[in-house]
């Protein structure tokens, strides 16, 4: 019989063996491994959901400031001169940021413990949102941004390791989908506060309330996070040589990028990142379509980001129940109580054609100019779907490679993150040549090919892709 999961995975990640993740492995996680209470998964139901609280909030507001000053982007373009789309490139800059930072965090996280990162992050995080908000400078404010998000990326980064650490394969499904709103809801939802900020107190304060923001959570970091890495050396708080603290901080950040090697990861991440991107495109594209179709005002502009975050937020919660739902249903039809991390991929199917029929609505409704609330419709649907499929997607990786979570998101973070500073960055000339109902088309016709081509190989193959080197 193969060795447990637990003697081939090491935090360091010094190597990625993933031949011997097993079903054994699997049925042990249901269950905490011992009585310990300083053992995250022996925790009270209400010390987890304090600690999760805690967790969204790094994650929401690391990703809050993606294009917090979209409704107010002409204050900028006037202030600094420049063009629209140098203005989506400080977007798109702030989100390739979040693809690199994830490849030091995650590794970072699993030797010196999740607290640590989350406090160091957010402590960047914030001194970087101030310099954002005094600048003059379009370069300064550029490498700010870079450096946002970088520090914000922590908090979507570690966050799958916290529900690893914390929660059995049975609850992971709804907090997955909980955590993975921060991604979603952030962008979604800051052009809200950030259209009527710029309107009342002028847009650098749209950065100040982003600092204040991060101060609090930086608080609750330092005296109310706890720490869920569960190893003796950081729970039992042994005392260990600067030597060794030192060999911690030693480590390879691009040995992550060998899971994408793995098949089933790389197949995985393709349509969560092709998918994020075209999300984007809708947080980037509402505040100018809607100026200039139908002549908002920054106010308005910023209410429209309700419906989207509507949508990421009742997809999250829906697609978190379905899939922990699901997962009981099929356990309970298992002798052995052990279910394949590829089966619970199945209810995905809910959530494709809903964010492909969004995609289309929201183009050609823009296209027909019809009435202002008709596309608004389509933006709930896709948002909607995106985040059924989201939920269901990465909750199979932490399954699937549960030991090593961190790394997991890291990776997939990072090419997430890489494709959709790209789709940023071509939003507003792809626009202009294509116009809405092809652009929107376009992105319906992208997410539908890399799901369907991507995901039923690993339905059907994926045990095999995990057991092989």
């Amino acid at each position: 019989m193969n060795k447990p999961a637990q003697e081939v995975f090491e935090p360091s990640m010094e190597s990625i063996d993933v031949e011997h993740i097993n079903d054994e492995s699997q049925a042990q996680d249901d269950a905490p491994s011992s009585t310990d209470p300083g053992n995250p998964q022996n925790w009270s139901g209400s010390k987890k959901c304090f600690s999760v609280v805690v967790i969204f909030l790094n994650a929401f507001v690391g990703y809050f400031p993606t294009s917090i000053y979209m409704p107010a982007v002409d204050d900028l373009m006037s202030y600094f001169n420049t063009s629209l789309t140098v203005m989506n490139g400080t977007i798109g800059g702030f989100i390739l940021a979040t693809a690199v930072g994830p490849l030091f965090w995650a590794p970072l996280s699993e030797r010196i413990g999740r607290k640590p990162v989350y406090t160091i992050s957010m402590v960047i995080f914030t001194v970087a949102t101030v310099i954002c908000g005094i600048t003059n400078s379009l370069a300064l404010f550029f490498t700010m941004r870079i450096i946002q998000g970088v520090s914000g990326s922590a908090g979507m980064t570690v966050n799958g390791g916290s529900v690893a650490d914390m929660f059995p394969p049975h609850q992971r499904g709804r907090v997955m989908g909980i955590l993975s709103l921060g991604a979603f809801v952030g962008p979604a939802v800051a052009p809200i506060m950030g259209g009527n900020v710029a309107k009342y107190l002028g847009w650098r304060w749209i950065f100040y309330i982003c600092a204040m923001i991060g101060s609090v959570i930086l608080l609750l970091n330092i005296f109310v996070m706890r720490e869920t890495l569960y190893r003796c050396e950081i729970m039992e708080k042994k005392v260990r040589s600067l030597r060794e603290r030192v060999a911690d901080l030693k480590f390879n950040p691009f040995k992550g990028f060998l899971l994408l090697l793995r098949p089933e990861v790389l197949l995985i991440t393709i349509p969560i990142s092709v998918t994020f991107g075209s999300f984007l495109w809708f947080v980037t594209g509402l505040s100018p379509t809607y100026a200039e179709l139908y002549h908002f005002d920054k106010s308005s502009l910023s209410l429209l980001y309700i419906t989207s975050g509507l949508g990421n937020c009742s997809g999250s919660i829906i697609g978190g129940i379905v899939v922990d739902k699901f997962y009981v249903y099929l356990r309970s039809r298992t002798v052995d109580g052990v279910v394949k991390p590829e089966k619970r991929l199945a209810p995905i199917v809910i959530g494709i054609p809903i964010l492909v029929a969004g995609s289309l609505m929201s183009g050609w409704f823009f296209q027909a100019r019809l009435h202002w609330v008709t596309p608004l419709i389509g933006v709930f649907l896709f948002s909607f779907g995106m985040m059924i499929t989201t939920a269901i997607s990465t909750t199979y990786l932490v399954e699937s490679y549960l030991h090593i979570a961190a790394s997991v998101m890291a990776t997939v973070g990072f090419v997430r993150n890489l494709v959709a500073g790209i789709f940023i960055t071509a939003e507003a000339p792809a626009r202009a040549n294509l116009g809405d109902g092809w652009l929107y088309t376009l992105s319906a016709l992208m997410c539908l090919f890399f799901y369907a081509a991507c995901v039923p190989p690993v339905v059907l193959y994926g045990e095999y892709m995990r057991s092989s080197k």
